[in-house]
């Protein structure tokens, strides 16, 4: 979930993705596609539960893939924390946070989506209640989680898109 590549992406990203989408630049634009390829790698890794929230939307709602992930992120990282604390404070530390735990970091994800205006919640991009058992359904047999740090149920997920509404 959190090696070398990993923390790099991580870094390039938290130099770069504020001034790719509010006022892109080569520098910018080429450090995200780098992230990018790094993330690719450190995909393999886990945060297999924020794709399996994320594919769902875009199958049952027409959300953008990307757009489906970011808002996400925050609530699957949130997830993810109880039991790999030390990996999340290598990311706070990486992110040169003042509070190096998961909590800092799930709180620099929700800051870092505000900054390029990316919505808060799931209400926010069109979903409803009446969603969330259909949506649960869905992430749970998407291929994505199994490759999660941890295991994700049903409820795991109905809970999540809860959270995230």
């Amino acid at each position: 979930m959190c090696d070398g590549i990993a923390l790099e992406g991580i870094n390039l990203i938290n130099q770069s993705l504020v001034k790719a989408v509010n006022h892109p630049d080569l520098d910018s634009r080429s450090n995200m596609l780098l992230a990018s390829l790094m993330g690719a790698v450190a995909f393999q890794k886990g945060k297999g539960v924020v794709h399996s929230l994320a594919h769902p939307l875009s199958s049952l709602l027409d959300t953008h893939h990307g757009l489906a992930n970011a808002v996400n992120i925050p609530y699957g990282m949130e997830f993810n924390i109880e039991g790999f604390e030390h990996k999340f404070k290598r990311i706070a530390r990486t992110l040169e946070l003042k509070e190096e735990s998961g909590a800092g970091v799930i709180q620099y994800l929700h800051e870092l989506n505000a900054k390029i205006n990316i919505p808060k919640n799931l209400k926010d991009i069109g979903v409803k209640v009446e969603h969330i058992e259909t949506l649960a359904d869905l992430a749970i047999a998407d291929f994505a989680h199994p490759n999660n740090p941890k295991p994700v149920s049903r409820e795991d997920f109905k809970q999540l898109y809860l959270n995230a509404l």
